[in-house]
């Protein structure tokens, strides 16, 4: 009976000291438990991209790229075109009115304007064509625009213009040089020839 008892005694301090063991180990911060909810950042790759953008159900452009990093810790979500960005741009659902190239790209999910840096040329089909190194693409307003050197080259009349800052729409029919550089030109045919 003795020897039940202090089995039952010995049973006890065991579990009680067992229990004294897991209760002293664990600790929980405050923060940490917090931090077990909250969603971690990271970096979606996408490799061969390519997204259509519509506007009043028609496609108005298809943006292409070897590859597409977006981030999702930044509260905008950040989208990066790393590796070159290719963009066709459509007059209408089925036709390519001008395209782009760049070595880079980024844009903000939250914003709809578009950085666009290195070797950045814009071209349409009737053969005008614009050449810098960084500009802004506004989705919203179909426009292109930079503070920096431009050349654009337009095929009627047969112009060459170097210029600082400009603003032009998509298939670059409306280009606004906003200072013109020396060396531009533009070659005109000459009225006198023209026979009624």
């Amino acid at each position: 009976m003795i020897n039940l008892a202090l089995n039952n005694l010995f049973k006890i301090a065991v579990a009680g000291i067992s229990s004294c063991f897991f209760m002293a180990s664990c600790e929980n911060n405050v923060n940490d438990v917090k931090n077990l909810g909250k969603k971690t950042g990271g970096v979606d790759i996408g490799k061969d991209v390519a997204i259509f953008m519509s506007s009043g159900g028609k496609m108005s452009a298809k943006i292409m790229g070897p590859i597409m990093n977006r981030y999702l810790q930044d509260s905008s979500k950040m989208v990066e075109f790393p590796n070159n960005i290719y963009v066709d741009f459509f007059k209408d659902s089925a036709k390519v009115d001008s395209k782009l190239r760049a070595n880079y790209a980024n844009y903000k999910e939250t914003e709809n304007k578009i950085f666009l840096q290195g070797n950045v040329v814009v071209y349409n089909l009737q053969g005008d064509s614009l050449w810098c190194q960084e500009m802004y693409w506004d989705q919203e307003t179909g426009k292109f625009h930079t503070d920096k050197d431009v050349i654009v080259k337009q095929h009627n009349p047969q112009v060459k213009t170097f210029g600082k800052g400009f603003e032009a729409n998509q298939d670059l029919t409306d280009i606004r040089i906003f200072q013109i550089q020396p060396n531009s030109y533009a070659i005109i045919n000459d009225s006198s020839t023209i026979h009624p």
